[in-house]
């Protein structure tokens, strides 16, 4: 019976043994199992992860992408940016804003406008034997006021001490022409003495406004064949005389112009105060009136005259 209970308790030991054995085998499965799980639910998390987060990168180079491409349609690229800086250097300046003021021709086409109505009446205002400041430089103010122009048949002697006044009148567009150098009467010198007259009358317009001259007034409207047959540019006379020289008188030389018509040249001369005071009734009246006035070679060009060397010509008509 002893032996029995030891024998159960073997048994029992055994077993218990056993049991202990197959329990710590399911255990350790167990664990095994479960870390096999968490390792295989961590791959798959990783996995996960990184799939989103490559997913992500790419959403987020996408986004950054069409970012891009929405501010470089906005902005210019470099060969853009320069393009405009360069605009934007061009862009006219608040005074640069203002009309543009017409650049004045140089030479001779300086007294030559290309703005004329060809259809409105036109004057010729001339002047001999000037200049002289007191009384050029108050009829150069009238012209200017009213935007108009005269002919100067300036004495080439008197030139250089008149400097100013050639000066003045050039660069508000009135023509220079010349009355030769000494105020000579061509008609009784010979044609070496005569060229001499107006290459010297040339020489000193020409110092001073950089060209010489296109029309001569003969003194005195002396002319003889000699003239007409050497002299290299066309010769002007007059078609209203205000024998403003004689009269010295405003009201007789403003008298003289009443009847003045479209094409014609008026002598005048301006060493006279009376005549700059007539000039100073006369110009408004004759603008008022619709004439336009002109030079002589404005007058020639609109009303269709080829003025050709050695010839006279009283009028534009």
């Amino acid at each position: 019976m002893g032996r029995n209970i030891k024998d159960e308790k073997d048994i029992f030991a055994r077993e218990s043994y056993r049991v202990r054995s197959i329990m710590s085998q399911r255990k350790r499965k167990n664990e095994l199992r479960a870390r096999i799980i968490l390792f295989s639910t961590g791959l798959i998390l990783v996995a996960v992860l990184s799939v989103l987060a490559f997913r992500l990168a790419g959403l987020n180079k996408k986004s950054n992408k069409d970012n891009n491409n929405v501010t470089e349609a906005n902005t210019p690229s470099d060969g853009k940016v320069k393009a405009a800086n360069k605009e934007k250097k061009k862009e006219p300046s608040d005074e640069q804003k203002q009309p543009a003021q017409t650049v004045a021709a140089k030479g001779k086409k300086r007294w030559l406008r290309d703005n004329l109505d060809p259809e409105k009446p036109m004057v010729a205002l001339t002047f001999d034997d000037g200049p002289y400041t007191p009384v050029t430089s108050k009829i150069l103010k009238v012209l200017k006021k009213y935007d108009a122009r005269a002919t100067f048949f300036v004495v080439g002697s008197r030139v250089p001490t008149y400097e100013d006044m050639i000066k003045q009148s050039y660069e508000q567009g009135n023509e220079i022409a010349t009355h030769t150098y000494n105020h000579a009467n061509l008609t009784k010198l010979t044609t070496k003495q005569m060229k001499e007259e107006l290459s010297k009358s040339r020489k000193v317009i020409k110092d001073i406004i950089g060209c010489g001259f296109s029309n001569l007034r003969p003194p005195g409207g002396s002319i003889n064949d000699n003239m007409r047959n050497n002299i290299k540019v066309p010769m002007i006379y007059w078609s209203v005389d205000t024998e403003d020289w004689k009269s010295r008188n405003a009201k007789s030389v403003l008298k003289e112009c009443k009847a003045i018509q479209d094409g014609d040249i008026v002598l005048m001369h301006d060493l006279y105060p009376s005549t700059a005071e007539a000039v100073q009734k006369l110009v408004p009246r004759l603008v008022k009136q619709g004439y336009q006035l002109v030079t002589i070679d404005e007058l020639f060009h609109y009303k269709g005259i080829k003025a050709e060397p050695g010839k006279v010509y009283m009028s534009g008509r």
